[in-house]
């Protein structure tokens, strides 16, 4: 499987399918669809994606991206039935990784229904599917690694999204009031409220 791929970029489109062809230092050249979205750095210059590597009857295709949480987030969406490769980057395309995860949190399938190819089944089937498993708590910014514990701790127990969010909110504050609490400690206050 290939998961990240550095090179030159040789040529690339942004348009309906975008892409970018790729030369890595091995000599080897890949084409790599991307969202439309991206801003690509000039001909010639380095760039890196992570990658998912799709495998049909008919064809091999490599999808990237510029950050593994946005890799991790188009193969969850890609799990959905009748949701392929081609429809999950027109979303990925359309809105950002923090824009769908909202509008997966409100329900929101009419304005996800909009992205070209999918409509408003797939686009609730998307929501409900997608509701229980994607981490909205899961944010780009950097976290502390005793909130990253605490988040760890709570989703191992079984914790659905909405209350790892609430659990998260008392956490930070006990750890604004409490700076020297231990980790451990912190896990033990927040499952106890």
């Amino acid at each position: 499987m290939i998961s990240i791929i550095k090179g030159s970029i040789q040529k690339y489109q942004i348009s309906k399918d975008s892409y970018v062809d790729l030369l890595t230092s091995c000599g080897i050249g890949y084409r790599v669809f991307i969202p439309s979205s991206y801003i690509l750095p000039q001909i010639g210059q380095e760039f890196s994606l992570f990658t998912h590597f799709h495998v049909r009857e008919d064809a091999q295709t490599l999808y990237g991206f510029t950050s593994e949480n946005e890799r991790d987030f188009f193969e969850q969406l890609i799990q959905v039935s009748g949701v392929g490769p081609k429809i999950g980057m027109s979303i990925l395309s359309a809105f950002s990784r923090d824009e769908i995860e909202k509008l997966i949190e409100e329900g929101d399938a009419r304005a996800l229904s909009k992205v070209p190819g999918l409509g408003m089944k797939r686009a609730q089937k998307i929501i409900i599917e997608l509701r229980g498993i994607i981490d909205l708590t899961q944010s780009q910014g950097e976290e502390s690694s005793m909130l990253k514990d605490v988040k760890e701790a709570l989703k191992t127990l079984g914790f659905d999204s909405n209350s790892v969010k609430e659990k998260l909110s008392l956490a930070e504050k006990l750890l604004k009031e409490s700076p020297e609490i231990t980790a451990e400690q912190l896990i033990k206050e927040v499952i106890r409220n």
